[in-house]
């Protein structure tokens, strides 16, 4: 401490005052030590820290309380300053004060000592040999005759084991030590004392964790014995303790005591028919924990486990609900007596002060949770048997209980949305036909008795009725979990509650209405009330048709008006988010060029809603949130309701221009304007919203926000402007475009994948708006310059997707607008680089992009292309600059395939054919590339000629074969005309022959993969010929042509074809082809590893099936061969090869997939394990993927990897805390440093799962890793901050689905 002389006077001064009599001096005296103890920069010396040790332990036994609590939090930070030598006589002194005589001293000693234990750190090279030192101590204080035990003793002793637990065991004396501990605690589960029982068994559950084999099946044994002598005497109070006991083994040693569980679990069973409630609830809760914990085991008894939680489901032996009565048919609308219902279950509730059974009902309903949470292959059965059972006891009378009822319920509704949202086939809309679902079933997919979506629907009218009455009872947490659970409802089943609407509509009215009480807790529980009431709304409105609400409607907007005028902002923002919802359901537009005539009621609903969001927009004081949502929803009354405000919509326009110009709301204002705009209400020449009045600020103060450095309003203003100009070209003033366009400029030079498409189609949209004479100049000197400099400097800008999009619409635009002169001055700049040999730094990219433009313009403008074409041409057959050939070969295939060339060229297919001898690979490809696509233009003619170099084959082999793929590539997408089809098709039979003539002759991988992707887009125009065919060739002795067949396959699964037929011709066969995956062959296994994760990627229904004979051959693939792992020499150094590492890789990329598609099919247990022992992979690849689908996990199977935590902790903390090596080069430090933040994101994901009750090895790893101390500190604290604001990273919040197909 720099402000003290030295550490050594501090001290010295503090001892002094702890001797001192007046206990406030020895008060202060501790207090400041602890401060100084917490400064990094204090330090004790190795004499010093001695007599602050001993000072303390005398302080212990001080007579005054708070000196001794004071006293016991300085051993905290004391920990980490003492020698370790001095932290072990610490600790021994400690133990001994813990057997003193005196109660109060033996007390606070106690709480010291585990202080200590607690804070010490677990990776101290000592830790272990102090622990061992203190349980033989602790030991024979619990073993002390004529002693009571001592609780705290226990407590230590269970700490002891929690943390050092595995030091102990793999010590020198470990198994006796383990002996001693289990001699000594074992007796205790029969104490007299609950609390005793309680924090032994805790103690047990610690130990068992590293008990070696033998000690455990004697404990086992031993717990067996006990319980079966406590059945015979009727000892109920301790075989609760015992059944505690085995619950807790399961915690801490699954596999271990998974292996007794048909022993086990019967007998548990068994206990639940004794008549005690508290035995129930503890039998109960065991077989939660094995049902969490020894998931595999104890499959064959969850038949029998359902059955036991829908018995005590019901079970209230004290009160009678009347089980005549039949919740469907209750009239729920009926308001009259509900009073006397709520007053009657008020006295019935704990009227007698002994009944415990609704502990049997809640420990009943969270079983059913975890089967439901965890078993989602039960999903049908469940909800054939437990949702009905769950709908009745809605009407518990315990409230505690009645929301754990609703959870469950909740849980499995989510589990159905899981289920039918990974699973596209099982989707049945509300607002199908009956007929077209039964016709749907019987073709195949699947019928509605095995469609959890459809079984959860035929449920809907009871569970309505059910929560109705529910929502009409006093208890704010049961009318909160009444409306969340239709909320999910309303998500999972659209159109599920269209029927049941006048139901909730009087609870929304009372829920919305409700005064806040004027004590905080109330106001916070009415508050939240509202909030959940205003959701379910927006729900129930967003996933429902608009004309079922509009009888309810003088009900539903005064009172989400009502809310809208609540004083707390967070009421408010959700109630505005409401209205936005119920204004498009006031006006629904069904199509964007029909304008619907309002309803009578809809004007006097407008005025309302109007005033109230006017109101809020102009309140100074309003937050952000709130403001935001008023302009979103002035924006939509605007836009859907314009026509009918109670004012004109152009006075209130200068508002938004208002907001347009503050900093806070812009980009709101920007979003809105453009929804604004292209409302059919503002369509000409009818418009009826008119934005004419305010054009000239908002296009300046949108031209203006183009140059802000914020990403999120340069793209909001691009998309304004675009819909702006289309909209409003012709009124605004001619001087504003070229405004525009000198803005756009910069952009167009961006970076960014997004935001130069947007720049792009502004330009296109100015030019086809503009006044020719104001736009076409400046295009011709400045925009058209700077698009091509972007093709050659930036070509991955414009390759692919959104750019290559907006820029082959700029140049069809260009030429529409400027004719034959801008044809020709775009073809000539964009080829002048070529032509001129100033491209030969160009890439290849940026090559390709300039051919599709120059071909986008000559298909734009036939009758100026001709020429192009011939220069082309003529360019092929000379030895010139090599990159002008190689864009004319580009720019022929890009035309050629869409023009027949071959006729008016004849000669063209043999120059194309005579550059495959060329000396270039560049060249040769680009003939190859060509020769396919003109093939297309006139398939008739030209198709022939290509087979025929098929059959020759020889050196051209591999580019003939390129060619052809281009045709049948061309084929699977749907660009060729019904008569070349027909045309393919003559030819597929002689076609297929020779491809499998040449995968036979040929050696190189390369051509194998052509010919495959040839096979399988062929076998798409004749399935029912060419599918058995490939299938007879799974049997080949060639490990070459087995690859390719089963490759082929996996390129039929991304054709955009009408599939129906063909999917049912490939399903009876799949199976044989992915059954490769145990070939003999590394390769073969791999490429039917990368088939698999296509089919489950792209056809996941062909395959769902299957996956029982599938998944265990994938898991094997999972696994480090040995093997296949050897060493090789490079020089003085040694390297090992993996050979298995990319058939692995793959068998962990279609597990990814598989969890995105099938999740519904995959025995997560399996899964998961194999997940967990890939968190060790020697791979970097695969130790990304495996946490990829652990933070999945976390979403689809919370309860399953909650139980799994402590599995992961080994191999996690082992990545978080790799270094790269000190010769690393910068890639190898960024991919290390990448596979640390990764690991650091699955901790983060995983956290939100963990219990320290039930993962203490996990909380462990977390304290650890928020630590000062800890080296990866930083990157977690920096993780966690980007998961807090996405924005930081440029990330998207949640874990977005990835394509690994």
């Amino acid at each position: 401490m720099s402000h003290h002389p030295s550490n050594a006077y501090l001290v010295a001064n503090l001892l002094e005052k702890m001797t001192n009599i007046d206990p406030d001096f020895r008060y202060m005296a501790a207090a400041d030590l602890m401060n100084a103890l917490h400064t990094d920069s204090f330090q004790l010396e190795d004499v010093n820290s001695k007599k602050v040790i001993a000072a303390l332990l005398k302080l212990l036994d001080d007579n005054n309380g708070e000196v001794q609590n004071v006293t016991v939090k300085c051993f905290a930070p004391l920990v980490r300053k003492v020698p370790e030598k001095q932290l072990e006589d610490l600790s021994g002194s400690l133990c001994n004060l813990v057997a003193d005589k005196k109660e109060q001293l033996r007390d606070v000693a106690g709480m010291a000592l585990k202080t200590v234990i607690l804070e010490m750190p677990t990776s101290l090279p000592t830790a272990g040999r102090i622990a061992s030192g203190l349980v033989p101590k602790l030991l024979s204080q619990l073993n002390a005759v004529g002693k009571d035990v001592h609780l705290d003793v226990v407590d230590i002793l269970s700490e002891i084991l929690s943390r050092f637990g595995q030091p102990i065991s793999s010590g020198p004396e470990g198994h006796s030590t383990e002996q001693a501990i289990l001699k000594t605690l074992f007796p205790l589960l029969n104490h007299s004392r609950p609390a005793v029982r309680k924090r032994a068994t805790t103690a047990i559950g610690n130990l068992v964790l590293h008990l070696p084999d033998d000690l455990f099946e004697a404990l086992v044994e031993d717990v067996h014995t006990e319980t079966m002598a406590r059945e015979r005497s009727r000892d109920y109070e301790r075989l609760r303790t015992y059944i505690g006991c085995l619950a807790i083994m399961s915690r801490s040693s699954a596999q271990r005591i998974g292996q007794h569980m048909d022993k086990i679990v019967p007998e548990i069973i068994r206990y639940t028919e004794f008549d005690d409630d508290e035995l129930r609830e503890n039998c109960l809760y065991a077989l939660d924990s094995f049902l969490l914990k020894c998931p595999t085991e104890i499959t064959p008894h969850i038949p029998a486990i359902i059955n036991l939680s829908l018995t005590y489901l019901k079970y209230d032996p004290n009160f009678d609900y009347g089980e005549d009565e039949d919740p469907v048919a209750m009239d729920v609308d009926d308001q009259a007596g509900s009073d006397d219902d709520e007053d009657a279950y008020d006295d019935a509730d704990y009227s007698d002060e002994d009944d415990v059974s609704w502990k049997v009902r809640r420990a009943s309903s969270k079983l059913l949770a975890s089967v439901i949470g965890t078993r989602p292959e039960l999903l049908v059965e469940l909800l054939n048997d437990v949702a009905p059972a769950l709908i009745n006891q809605f009407k518990e009378r315990e409230e505690s209980v009645r929301a754990d009822v609703i959870s469950a319920f909740v849980v499995l509704v989510r589990q159905v949305g899981i289920i039918t949202g990974l699973d596209p086939s099982l989707q049945i809309k509300g607002t199908q036909e009956p007929d077209a679902k039964r016709r749907r079933g019987a073709s195949g997919t699947i019928d509605n008795k095995s469609n959890p979506e459809e079984l959860l629907r035929q449920e809907v009218p009871k569970i309505s009725k059910a929560v109705a009455k529910q929502l009409r009872e006093r208890s704010i947490q049961t009318r909160q979990a009444g409306f969340a659970l239709l909320r999910e409802l309303a998500k999972v089943l659209d159109g599920s509650l269209e029927r049941e609407l006048g139901l909730f509509v009087p609870v929304i009215e009372s829920s919305l209405s409700a005064a806040n009480a004027t004590t905080t807790g109330k106001a916070s529980t009415n508050t939240n009330l509202k909030i959940e009431a205003l959701e379910f709304v927006r729900t129930l409105v967003s996933t429902h048709r608009a004309e079922i609400f509009q009888p309810y409607l003088a009900r539903l907007v005064p009172a989400v008006v009502a809310a809208a005028r609540d004083s707390f902002y967070k009421v408010t923002s959700e109630a505005l988010l409401t209205l936005i919802a119920l204004i498009k359901v006031i006006r629904p537009f069904t199509s964007a060029a029909a304008v619907p005539v309002p309803a009578p009621s809809a004007v006097e609903f407008v005025a309302t809603i109007f005033d109230t969001v006017l109101g809020k927009l102009k309140a100074a004081d309003a937050d952000l949130e709130v403001k935001e949502r008023s302009i979103i929803a002035l924006g939509v009354l605007i836009s859907q309701t314009g026509d009918i405000l109670p004012v004109d919509p152009r006075t209130i326009l200068p508002l938004l221009v208002e907001r347009l110009r503050n900093e806070l709301t812009r980009i709101t204002t920007v979003r809105t304007l453009r929804d604004i705009a292209e409302s059919p209400l503002a369509a000409a020449p009818s418009a009826k919203v008119d934005l004419t009045p305010i054009l000239p600020d908002i296009m300046a103060d949108l031209t203006s926000f183009l140059r802000k450095a914020q990403r999120q309003l340069r793209v909001a203003s691009l998309k304004t402007l675009e819909v702006l100009i289309r909209q409003y070209g012709p009124q605004l003033s001619a001087d504003v475009f070229p405004s525009i366009l000198s803005e756009l400029k910069p952009l167009l030079a961006d970076s960014d994948l997004h935001v130069l498409p947007l720049g792009l189609n502004v330009v296109s949209t100015i030019v086809q708006t503009a006044p020719k004479s104001q736009v076409l100049p400046y295009m011709k000197s400045d925009i058209m310059p700077h698009v091509i400099q972007i093709i050659y400097q930036s070509p991955h800008l414009v390759a692919a997707g959104p750019g290559l999009e907006s820029l082959l619409q700029l140049w069809q635009v260009i030429v529409r607008v400027g004719g034959p002169d801008f044809f020709t001055l775009s073809v000539n700049a964009l080829l002048h680089p070529v032509t001129t040999d100033a491209s030969a730094s160009a890439s290849k990219q940026a090559l390709s992009v300039v051919a599709q433009s120059v071909a986008a313009l000559c298909l734009s403008s036939e009758q100026q292309a001709s020429v192009t074409v011939e220069k082309f041409i003529a360019e092929i057959q000379n030895e010139g600059v090599e990159n002008a050939r190689y864009v004319s070969l580009l720019a022929l295939g890009e035309i050629g395939r869409k023009v027949d060339l071959t006729s008016k060229y004849p000669d063209l297919h043999n120059t194309l054919v005579s550059l495959f001898k060329a000396s270039s690979e560049e060249i040769r490809q680009a003939a190859a590339f060509a020769l396919g696509n003109v093939t297309l233009g006139n398939l008739q003619h030209s198709m022939p000629l290509l087979l025929e170099h098929v059959r020759q084959g020889g050196k051209t082999r591999y580019l003939v074969l390129v060619a052809l793929k281009e045709v049948i590539t061309r084929f699977s997408h749907h660009e060729a005309s019904p008569a070349s089809t027909s045309a393919l098709r003559a030819f597929a039979p002689d076609l297929w022959q020779q491809l499998f003539i040449h995968t036979e002759e040929t050696q190189e991988e390369t051509t194998r993969n052509i010919i495959a992707e040839c096979l399988g887009k062929l076998s798409l125009s004749q399935p029912g010929q060419f599918l058995p065919d490939l299938q007879s060739r799974l049997s080949s002795s060639s490990p070459h042509t087995r690859a390719t067949v089963v490759s082929a396959i996996r390129y039929t699964f991304t054709a955009r074809v009408e599939r129906e037929n063909y999917d049912d011709l490939l399903r009876p066969l799949i199976i044989d082809f992915l059954r490769l995956v145990q070939d003999s062959d590394l390769n073969v296994r791999r490429v039917s590893l990368a088939t698999l994760n296509s089919a489950a990627h792209n056809q996941p229904h062909l395959i769902r099936e299957s996956l029982g004979e599938l998944l265990p051959l994938l898991y094997n693939e999972t696994i480090v061969k040995q093997e296949l792992i050897h060493t090789v020499e490079m020089g003085p150094f040694k390297h090992q090869v993996d050979d298995g590492l990319d058939a692995r890789k793959a068998a962990y990329e279609c597990m990814y997939t598989l969890l995105e598609t099938c999740h519904a099919r995959v025995d997560i247990f399996a899964f998961l394990q194999r997940v967990i022992s890939g968190l060790a992979d020697p791979s970097h690849d695969i130790k990304m993927l495996t946490h990829l689908m652990l933070q999945r996990l976390t979403l689809l199977s919370p309860a399953t990897v909650a139980q799994k935590l402590d599995d992961c902790v080994d191999a996690l903390q082992a990545t978080l805390m790799t270094k790269p090596k000190q010769n690393a080069v910068k890639q190898e430090v960024e991919k290390s440093n990448e596979l640390v933040r990764s690991t650091a994101r699955t901790i983060l994901a995983l956290s939100r799962l963990c219990d320290p009750a039930t993962s203490p090895k996990f909380t462990e790893l977390l304290k650890e890793i928020q630590s000062p101390q800890c080296p990866a500190a930083e990157i977690v604290a920096s993780v966690a901050a980007e998961a807090q604001n996405p924005s930081m990273s440029g990330s998207t919040s949640g874990i977005s689905p990835m394509d690994l197909s």
